[in-house]
């Protein structure tokens, strides 16, 4: 049982990659007798039986439904924002759940933002900083640059059946960063207690920047089998994305803007930012592609 003094740490989007990684570490957490971990999902049933990283406690927490906020953040001091990849809309859905955290008096909120966004106003990341930072509430934010686990999870179908990758990167570099390292990271800074990292932004990302060509081949020899990059046009990806793949047009039209930085060669900034934090090297795109082989197996 956990004492009556333990920490309460809210974690949003826990079934997802950064969320999962960040409660596998916390799990491990050295101090974990005195941390009391809560789950925020839209089911938390179904999740309690799917998630193969447990809290302690799951709560209901549905963005698109306010009245869950308040009793999700009950005695929370501490929390891990994730936004849903399909909720674009900053302001309507986020602004009441700053409004909420600042009510019930949260004292950090780590949110996971994007690399250069302070550049991109056109993403929902830009928007939720700027309502974190007007409401007062002590932040820290993590700007990662493009996570490997996307190749996994977004792309994994077209990789595992298609032998292709079908972004619109041109040939830009991007700076991967393994979502692993995501999770390390979130997790040490909401256990910090020096303060430390307050009021602050880290830009996260791997130690190279790799075109979508040289990815290709790394799953190549990784795989045993061909993997091409397709390099389509805007309009032929919002086509398969939107009305093939019935993925929702807000979704496809932010990946649109993030494949468009890295065309632009905007996305190849490499920072020490996650090595010093963690003291060690970040995990390097060929060592994800071995230990995730099996996602891209048919």
């Amino acid at each position: 049982m956990l004492p009556s003094t333990a920490e309460r740490i809210l974690i949003t989007g826990a079934s997802g990659n950064v969320g999962l990684e960040t409660l596998r570490a916390l799990v491990k957490h050295p101090h974990k007798s005195q941390i009391e971990l809560l789950a925020g999902t839209r089911s938390p049933e179904t999740d309690m039986r799917v998630i193969p990283i447990q809290p302690d406690r799951y709560v209901l927490l549905d963005f698109t439904d306010p009245a869950t906020f308040d009793a999700a953040l009950s005695g929370v001091r501490r929390v891990l924002l994730v936004r849903p990849p399909q909720l674009s809309d900053a302001n309507r859905y986020f602004r009441p759940f700053v409004e909420a955290m600042k009510r019930a008096g949260v004292q950090h909120v780590v949110f996971l933002s994007l690399q250069g966004v302070e550049n991109n106003p056109v993403t929902p990341h830009y928007t939720i900083e700027k309502l974190i930072v007007e409401a007062g509430l002590p932040f820290t934010f993590l700007r990662p640059s493009f996570f490997m686990q996307n190749l996994s999870t977004t792309h994994r179908d077209e990789i595992r059946s298609r032998n292709e990758i079908f972004i619109p990167a041109g040939n830009g570099r991007t700076s991967f960063v393994d979502v692993r390292d995501i999770g390390a990271v979130a997790a040490l800074v909401l256990t910090d207690t020096t303060g430390n990292h307050l009021n602050r932004g880290y830009e996260l990302t791997g130690s190279e920047a790799l075109t979508y060509s040289e990815v290709a081949q790394m799953l190549t020899q990784v795989l045993g089998r061909k993997i091409s990059y397709r390099n389509p046009s805007v309009v032929r990806f919002i086509w398969r994305k939107w009305l093939t793949e019935k993925n929702p047009l807000g979704f496809t039209l932010v990946m649109v803007a993030l494949y468009t930085v890295s065309k632009l060669g905007k996305a190849a900034r490499t920072t020490s930012d996650l090595e010093r934090l963690l003291k060690r090297p970040p995990i390097k795109f060929r060592q994800f592609a071995m230990d995730t082989k099996a996602a891209w197996l048919s």
